[in-house]
């Protein structure tokens, strides 16, 4: 088994807290990622709030095409493509 670390990109469309949660999963299979919400604004609840600060705290990069998600970095949905290239899987949510 290689011990490179793999760079994993999670989409987020309708089922967020479930992207949330396996997100956070996969920080601690030690791989890079990095969530990208397509969807709607992220639902502020408690479980998506602490999987969201768990993820800031392990390093990973929020991204959202909705201005409204806070602790998110603004991306146009026209960059998404050419920002999916950097990573090794994606894995839709």
């Amino acid at each position: 088994m290689s011990d490179d670390k793999k760079k994993i990109a999670v989409i987020v469309r309708d089922r967020q807290g479930e992207a949330l949660r396996m997100s956070l999963g996969l920080v601690l299979a030690d791989d890079e990622v990095s969530v990208f919400n397509l969807g709607a604004v992220i639902e502020r609840n408690d479980d998506n709030n602490l999987n969201i600060e768990s993820l800031e705290m392990m390093d990973c990069i929020l991204y959202s095409v909705n201005e409204k998600d806070e602790n998110f970095q603004a991306i146009t949905m026209q960059d998404v493509p050419a920002k999916l290239l950097d990573y090794d899987h994606v894995v839709a949510y």
